[in-house]
């Protein structure tokens, strides 16, 4: 994690760094799939990211926790990260942006 004395990151620099982590299972980012729910971000820089499975009992958790702690975790004033899976609301086609529609072959 980051320096603890710098500036609480902002939501949008947290999406920005999960931009990079990519669903194993469908090869397009956890944002443009639609898998990011609430950020949260405490003033010591602490985070929690909700997460959508596109399925129930997706396999991928591990890795896609993983990989959400590694990137977020690497933004400038984050201190800690903490991942939450979360069915509800439940996951479906209509979060995935036009972006990875597009990627997708949907549009």
């Amino acid at each position: 994690m980051n320096d603890t004395t710098a500036q609480p990151p902002s939501r949008d620099e947290i999406r920005s760094a999960l931009y990079h982590l990519i669903d194993p299972e469908v090869g397009i980012n956890v944002v443009d799939l639609g898998m990011i729910g609430a950020i949260d971000i405490a003033d010591d820089g602490g985070i929690v990211v909700e997460m959508i499975p596109t399925t129930a009992g997706c396999p991928m958790h591990d890795t896609l926790s993983e990989g959400a702690k590694c990137l977020a975790g690497g933004v400038r004033g984050v201190t800690t990260v903490d991942v939450r899976f979360t069915y509800d609301p439940p996951w479906t086609p209509e979060r995935i942006t036009p972006e990875g529609r597009e990627a997708l072959g949907m549009m």
